[in-house]
């Protein structure tokens, strides 16, 4: 097959073998990235013919660039794939059937992929989590990531499409890991909206433009929701109201408070930050020298 996968893992042990099962019998080489893990991703990964490759951590959008500019792919088309994600069937033969065609008669640089969220062991149908769109095949040299701290997406370097297939996101970590991954999403999130508050309109206007259905998320995101008080009753009637969470029961009501409750998170971060950068810092006092 004329596809490399591309996997970024640490201590992945209970999601890796999910992920390479569902790529490994067709891709023609899987490369994973393990930022330092100290459990059994090497070996796990090893045991299913993947490359595993030690790289320290980076960041989010820098780790996979890095990965792009430095591996040695070879297929004219690339699928990036969380640890905790895994190809389902007809996803899987929609990308053999797009790379098993010449490239030269593929028009679109890449393709926007729909996933789905398992929480709690059942599938999350609603909450503004699905349809959840991103761009994760396309041709090798044609997409790379925006510079993010977090919540990167991917910029195509030409025409996109979507196809009907889809991912499973579903992590078998448990909730303790799920809620110490989100901690540390907060904090970032919180960084980058405080950071953009500072950015004067100039440097905005110098961003990357997001296409896709990422770019009105985006735009909503930075122009009104960073804005609003009260950011986790909002996330919250979002998702359990206009986004039909109710409809998930029992699981999707709680889906919708721990989500909300990470957004509470960003909000007093950023509190923190702000207060971070008013403080004053003691300085010592000169004395008089003595005679």
């Amino acid at each position: 097959m004329t596809i490399d996968v591309l996997i970024l893992a640490k201590n992945e042990e209970r999601n890796l073998p999910w992920s390479l099962a569902s790529v490994a019998p067709w891709a023609r080489r899987v490369f994973v990235v393990d930022s330092g893990s100290t459990d059994r991703t090497y070996e796990i990964a090893e045991s299913w013919g993947a490359t595993v490759v030690r790289k320290e951590w980076l960041g989010y959008a820098k780790q996979k660039n890095w990965a792009l500019d430095t591996l040695p792919f070879e297929s004219p088309w690339i699928l990036i794939l969380d640890a905790d994600e895994a190809v389902l069937p007809e996803l899987r033969d929609e990308l053999r059937a797009i790379a098993e065609r010449p490239i030269d008669g593929v028009a679109e640089a890449g393709f926007y992929v729909n996933r789905y969220f398992i929480f709690l062991g059942k599938r999350i149908r609603h909450c503004g989590y699905y349809p959840s769109w991103n761009l994760r095949f396309f041709k090798r040299g044609k997409a790379r990531y925006e510079e993010r701290e977090v919540h990167e997406h991917m910029l195509a370097d030409g025409p996109t499409a979507y196809l009907r297939g889809h991912l499973e996101h579903y992590d078998r970590n448990g909730l303790e890991r799920y809620m110490e991954k989100h901690n540390r999403y907060s904090t970032l999130e919180a960084k980058e909206i405080v950071r953009r508050r500072r950015l004067s309109a100039e440097d905005r206007a110098k961003e990357p433009e997001i296409g896709g259905p990422t770019a009105f998320r985006r735009f909503i995101k930075n122009r009104v929701y960073a804005w609003l008080p009260a950011k986790w009753l909002w996330r919250f009637l979002f998702m359990y109201v206009a986004r039909l969470g109710f409809l998930d029961g029992v699981t999707g009501f709680r889906f919708c408070l721990f989500i909300s409750a990470y957004e509470m998170l960003i909000g007093l971060k950023m509190i923190e930050l702000e207060q971070e950068a008013a403080e004053r810092v003691p300085q010592p006092i000169a004395k008089p020298a003595r005679t």
